[in-house]
């Protein structure tokens, strides 16, 4: 194998409410043998993103897909599986900017 695919969930937790708890050690054990690493799936609705990242109450509506990603990247993914690849392609380039 030359990777694994987790879910968004193993690579970080989320508590009873939905928010996001600390990282699990995955990524980097991951590494360790040599694996690359691409959680699924990564996407911008409410109703997907941890409860610190939505806005407002409709779980269709999009909340802050950038501000989600960034936990995630932060724990060395190497890509990540998405069905909104726009907010993908951008999201390093918003972390480096803001």
């Amino acid at each position: 194998a030359q990777g694994i695919c987790p879910t968004l969930d193993l690579v970080i937790p989320k508590d009873a409410s939905g928010k996001l708890t600390q990282p699990t050690t995955l990524v980097r054990d991951a590494h360790a043998q040599g694996l690359i690493l691409h959680p699924y799936t990564m996407r911008n609705e409410n109703t997907f993103l941890p409860a610190e990242y939505r806005r407002g109450t409709d779980p269709n509506a999009y909340g802050d897909a950038f501000g989600a990603f960034q936990p995630y990247f932060d724990t060395g993914i190497d890509r990540v599986f998405t069905d909104n690849p726009d907010t993908a392609l951008l999201a390093p380039e918003h972390f480096v900017n803001g």
